[in-house]
């Protein structure tokens, strides 16, 4: 990490996977891992993602897992978009999260992905494992929308918990609290927070994500539900810091 924030531009010129693989081996030849050192070192989710978001420079964001492939265009597509969350209230602008069979193509576009939708081979994202983690996006009315057109702000949703959505927002967003490590409630915290702080939650006309994959429970570590359980008593406490750090919001986690 320490490498790639170093030599960036040399990072950015790369053209493909197997590039960027050659060059992270010769950048960490005699380097120490320390996740290889450590027995059953916590994976640090959320403080890498605010070393991610502080090494951006920009003004906005794409709030994303390394595993999930956005629509094509979509840089391009929300440049050109009017800066409706830049006045009055703030906002992040939701991207609807899907997962896809493995064995399918990811699609480019919405009218790709609705195909794919109709007939069972995308899906919305964790909608086996957890309806409710992403269902405040409202899946049903973005499917529905009209296809085509410019990127625009399709329609707004209010934050429910346990929604955890995948965002673009301005670099002024809270940061990820770094106690939260490895599985559970590390996404889910900060979005608690932004719905907390005031933030609007607008939804995007053709932008999407996709996994690779159909979420099922067989395929998580064995350690899942004991982390999850963790981090589940740390976010009750969390919750009750958010009261004092936003004493005059009428919102609640």
């Amino acid at each position: 990490l320490v490498a790639f924030l170093e030599d960036h531009d040399e990072f950015a010129k790369l053209q493909s996977c197997g590039d960027v693989f050659a060059k992270l081996a010769r950048v960490g030849a005699g380097k120490r891992n320390y996740a290889m050192d450590v027995v059953n070192a916590s994976y640090p989710n959320n403080l890498l993602r605010n070393v991610a978001r502080r090494a951006v420079g920009g003004h906005w964001m794409l709030v994303v897992d390394v595993d999930m492939v956005p629509s094509e265009g979509l840089r391009e597509a929300f440049l050109a978009l009017p800066r409706v969350v830049d006045e009055g209230t703030p906002g992040v602008l939701v991207v609807p999260a899907f997962e896809i069979r493995h064995t399918r193509r990811i699609p480019g576009t919405k009218t790709e992905l609705l195909q794919l939708y109709q007939v069972g081979e995308i899906r919305p994202f964790y909608e086996e494992l957890c309806p409710r983690c992403q269902a405040p996006t409202n899946y049903s009315h973005w499917l529905n929308l009209p296809v085509g057109g410019p990127l625009h702000v399709a329609y707004e949703v209010e934050w429910r918990d346990p929604w955890e959505p995948f965002y673009i927002g301005a670099s002024s967003v809270p940061l990820y609290d770094e106690r939260f490590k490895q599985y559970g409630f590390n996404r889910i915290s900060q979005a608690c927070e932004l719905h907390m702080a005031g933030y609007r939650f607008l939804v995007l006309s053709n932008a999407f994500l996709v996994h690779k994959g159909f979420k099922v429970a067989s395929e998580f570590h064995a350690q899942k539900d004991a982390e999850n359980q963790r981090n589940k008593v740390l976010f009750r406490q969390f919750k009750q810091e958010l009261k004092i750090r936003y004493p005059t919001s009428p919102r609640r986690c």
